[in-house]
């Protein structure tokens, strides 16, 4: 069995706590316009210009001005790989998931302060039989394991028992405004979002805060409602602003960005935050 990489490097208690290697898997169902990962997309991976003068790279012209048609390039063979040219490279990469648990295990050194494993996307639950292999395989090995996932898969579930901790993102509340700007619906999220709270107690919530989206008072209480519902002690929440981080990167896609003016005030930030801690949610700084 393999499993489809599009980066992996450590991060310290960004996804999980202390020290971890984090996976980023690639696929994903939903089509966030903000994405700060927009190679992660496309299930089989897409090509990504890495500066320099990659238009000669592609023998059919597809490439322009160092920007990649991504509707061509879907549909190509991809013959421009044959080239071994950085220039222009495959997003992602096709391992066997022995070959990462190899790496993980010459990592374990590394996973101080309460560290290890996370996984995350793109999507990760879209590679689901892997994902299932690779944290079967971490439990039976003691390594500590975490998942960063939207949610949105109806086998979910399966895994719960095989995290030591969660990261769910809550983007909405509303299915409709949900489904209308990323794709997907956001009722099983919320969904699986009740039973991981009725099941566990490392749990993170994270609101991706996006003006025009999810950023007034009324939104605010929405969360409120609907997080201070959660089980037990499983309502600790990180509000992430909105940032540019991933803009340049949708160009070397071949994608278009099209966010605008999504840019969250200091203050409208500080009363979001507010109007969560005052309806009880506890919030967390990573």
């Amino acid at each position: 069995m393999t499993v489809r990489i599009f980066q992996r490097g450590f991060n310290f208690s960004q996804d999980g706590p202390g020290n971890r290697l984090v996976y980023h898997l690639q696929g994903c169902n939903m089509r966030c316009p903000w994405c700060a990962n927009p190679e992660g997309m496309a299930a089989d991976g897409c090509i990504l210009t890495e500066g320099g003068a990659a238009d000669a790279l592609c023998p059919f012209g597809a490439v322009r001005g160092g920007v990649p048609d991504a509707a061509k390039c879907r549909t190509c063979e991809k013959p421009c790989l044959a080239a071994h040219d950085r220039r222009l490279r495959l997003s992602c990469t096709e391992e066997p998931i022995d070959d990462v648990l190899r790496e993980i295990d010459r990592s374990r050194a590394m996973f101080f302060d309460g560290g290890g494993v996370t996984f995350t996307g793109g999507e990760a639950t879209m590679q689901f039989d892997a994902l299932d292999a690779l944290l079967g395989a971490l439990r039976d090995a003691g390594v500590h394991t975490a998942l960063e996932t939207n949610g949105s898969h109806p086998r979910l579930p399966e895994l719960l028992d095989r995290i030591d901790f969660l990261i769910l993102d809550c983007k909405h509340f509303d299915d409709e405004t949900h489904r209308r700007t990323v794709g997907v619906g956001c009722r099983q999220t919320l969904d699986n979002l009740r039973l991981a709270a009725e099941t566990r107690r490392q749990l993170l919530v994270r609101i991706p805060l996006i003006g025009g989206f999810n950023d007034t008072p009324a939104d605010a209480a929405e969360f409120v409602r609907v997080l201070s519902a959660l089980h037990g002690d499983a309502q600790c929440v990180e509000v992430l602003r909105y940032h540019e981080y991933g803009k340049d990167k949708w160009r070397r896609c071949g994608m278009d960005y099209t966010v605008r003016d999504a840019f969250v005030s200091d203050d409208g930030y500080r009363s979001f935050c507010a109007a969560l801690s005052a309806g009880g949610l506890r919030l967390a700084h990573t």
